[in-house]
């Protein structure tokens, strides 16, 4: 419970919806410009969208084995499943986007 941005609807992307943000014809970060705008040291989560080229956890649970989940890399738009203990990223959305 809470709120960020002014919004309380916010959760983590399935991995369908994570991998829809990767842009295969850009590497370091694999996103189109829209995902990674202005970064730079006085951004804000309101001013900029900055993506590093990292791993970032999906809502997806691995199937075979429940104590792992799917991960996006931005560094390439790799698709993978890590252990959930793994220190990953996280891009939220809105409920419903």
């Amino acid at each position: 419970s809470g709120s960020f941005a002014g919004y309380s609807d916010w959760r983590v992307p399935n991995v369908k919806e994570l991998q829809s943000i990767v842009n295969y014809e850009n590497v370091v970060p694999a996103v189109s410009p829209a995902f990674n705008t202005a970064c730079a040291p006085a951004c804000t989560v309101l001013t900029c969208s900055c993506t590093v080229s990292s791993y970032y956890w999906s809502s997806s649970t691995y199937a075979n084995f429940p104590t792992f989940a799917w991960a996006v890399s931005f560094f390439d738009g790799n698709v993978g499943a890590g252990v959930e203990s793994n220190n990953f990223y996280v891009r939220a959305v809105r409920a419903g986007s």
